[in-house]
């Protein structure tokens, strides 16, 4: 009990003490700081330079200030990665491409990841482009193929969620993600030529609305795997091609579900559509696949088009079953 007693002398001392520095403190330094909006945050974290020229460059300061909001932050690893590592990079886009990438990465909500239900979901983001989240665990979350690296940040006006890759904003459905696609003429015409009497493709493809009941994955030969092929070189030779041949193919090339670049693994996928089989490889950031009659494997090319219902994964070979 007795080193917690004071004396009077000493007790008085304590007491003019804090009275002393009560009086001494300005109200300048008893001002509470203000909380730091995702603006602040940006202007103010170096992690984030690059994110900091693009919100500028395309005007968003205010609009990243206001509101609730959660904004999915690209890291300037990220950024470089995406070939936007420098001011130039980013203004050789206009500012209103600028500015629709970046509200694809902004959600109109203040989200914690806590709060995010575990498998995947389809989310509207401020530029009214569909995202999906998947969500494994609190500790492993990612949206569409960036995984999220630091989460909840708190701002003052919602949250920051970090992560390691820049977002492709969707293109619509699958079908018009194809069909913008210069590279992609000839699955263009295939789809047209089967759609008409295969129900599953035509609606897989075509629909328009966000659907997370049915998202399809399409793994989509370019112009060049179907000229290699050597059956389907033209979209003449297309037009005139057996639609149960074509509509077979064109299944092997689907997976139920979303399979983004980050979620596959060595070994094999299951095409849901037709209960058939593919090799995938990946080594060094590098993803093959090998049809199971093909003699030679094929690469992915230009992996995470990102559309309202899948995404897009386009090959440079035609996969035989």
């Amino acid at each position: 009990m007795r080193r917690f007693l004071l004396t009077g002398f000493r007790h008085t001392l304590i007491v003019l003490g804090i009275v002393l520095a009560a009086i001494g403190c300005s109200p300048e330094e008893a001002t509470v700081a203000e909380p730091k909006t995702i603006t602040d945050i940006i202007l103010e974290d170096e992690q984030f330079s690059m994110l900091r020229a693009a919100m500028n460059y395309a005007g968003l300061g205010d609009t990243f200030k206001g509101g609730n909001l959660t904004l999915f932050a690209p890291t300037n690893a990220a950024f470089t990665a995406a070939g936007l590592g420098n001011d130039a990079a980013i203004r050789a886009r206009t500012p209103g491409q600028v500015q629709a990438m970046l509200l694809y990465h902004l959600l109109p909500a203040p989200v914690e990841t806590g709060a995010l239900p575990t498998g995947q979901n389809a989310i509207d983001m401020a530029n009214k482009g569909t995202a999906f989240i998947n969500k494994t665990s609190d500790a492993v979350i990612a949206i569409n193929n960036a995984s999220i690296t630091r989460t909840n940040v708190a701002t003052a006006n919602g949250y920051i969620q970090v992560i390691d890759r820049v977002l492709t904003p969707s293109t619509g459905n699958l079908l018009a993600a194809i069909e913008g696609n210069p590279d992609l003429t000839l699955l263009a015409a295939a789809i047209r030529r089967v759609g008409t009497t295969n129900t599953t493709i035509a609606t897989t493809f075509s629909t328009t609305a966000t659907s997370m009941t049915n998202p399809a994955t399409v793994f989509a030969p370019n112009n060049a795997a179907f000229q290699a092929d050597g059956r389907f070189t033209t979209q003449t030779a297309i037009a005139s091609a057996n639609q149960q041949t074509l509509a077979n193919l064109l299944l092997y090339h689907m997976v139920s579900g979303l399979v983004f670049s980050n979620q596959i693994q060595t070994g094999s996928l299951i095409s849901s559509f037709n209960n058939s089989r593919f090799t995938t490889i990946v080594a060094g950031g590098l993803v093959t696949l090998k049809g199971n009659s093909n003699f030679r494997t094929g690469s992915v090319k230009t992996a995470d088009q990102v559309a309202n219902n899948g995404v897009l994964h386009v090959i440079d070979q035609v996969m035989l079953p």
